[in-house]
């Protein structure tokens, strides 16, 4: 197998859409899921217990209220169907990783589209409250405590496809996953903590701008090096 230029990663909440689904709808479920966004976002509360924290104030009955809140306001950040198209034109494998949950995807993407695979939490409904099935769980040498290991996925991707792996993302989900990424585009809280710790990363705020810098590597392979 001949590999692809480059493997695509990228979060959905925040990134992909322009906002945060999952802050967005357990802050309107319960108010009181401010505090512990607030905690998850300062690190005081760690991503795994944090999530499930958030979610447990979920009752599961309301499951057809929650998707059509993630429809109606999972507006997609400009250029994405754009950035996919050419992606698929090209034959560049794209990953949407999430430390979200299926059913939020979803709603505001339907199925997968050719070209696109998913990695990500799965919602249980079968008790009261909406609890996770956690998937890719941390693996040395990752720091721990992600949720959805974008670490262990990153490091498994360039290992099997042989190529360079972009990650595009823009909060603490995404940390540890920056830190193995060939290149990462990063904004808001991702593009906070790359610049405190002295890493390089590419700033974006929508996926047109991410696409006219990738295209650049499909006529120049090396252009990776340096991130």
């Amino acid at each position: 197998m001949t590999p692809p230029p480059f493997v695509v990663v990228s979060d959905f909440d925040g990134t992909i859409t322009e906002k945060d689904l999952v802050v967005a709808l357990t802050t309107f479920v319960d108010p009181a899921n401010i505090e512990r966004v607030r905690q998850i976002n300062h690190r005081q509360l760690a991503l795994k217990p944090g999530l499930a924290q958030l979610f447990s104030t979920l009752p599961s009955s309301r499951r057809t209220e929650y998707e059509a809140f993630c429809a109606q306001n999972g507006r997609l950040r400009t250029g994405y169907h754009a950035f996919r198209q050419a992606l698929a034109d090209q034959g560049i494998p794209f990953y949407l990783v999430s430390n979200g949950l299926d059913f939020i995807i979803d709603a505001v993407l339907g199925p997968p589209t050719a070209g696109e695979y998913r990695i990500t939490n799965r919602a249980i409904f079968d008790t009261s409250v909406i609890t996770i099935d956690w998937q890719y769980p941390c693996e040395p040498p990752c720091p721990g405590g992600c949720g959805l290991c974008k670490h262990r996925v990153i490091r498994e991707l360039q290992s099997h496809y042989q190529a360079p792996v972009v990650l595009i993302g823009d909060g603490i989900t995404d940390w540890n996953g920056a830190q193995v990424a060939d290149r990462v585009y990063a904004r808001a809280r991702l593009s906070e903590m790359m610049t405190a710790h002295h890493m390089p990363y590419r700033p974006f705020d929508t996926f047109n701008e991410v696409w006219q810098d990738l295209s650049d590597a499909l006529a120049h392979p090396d252009i990776f090096q340096g991130r």
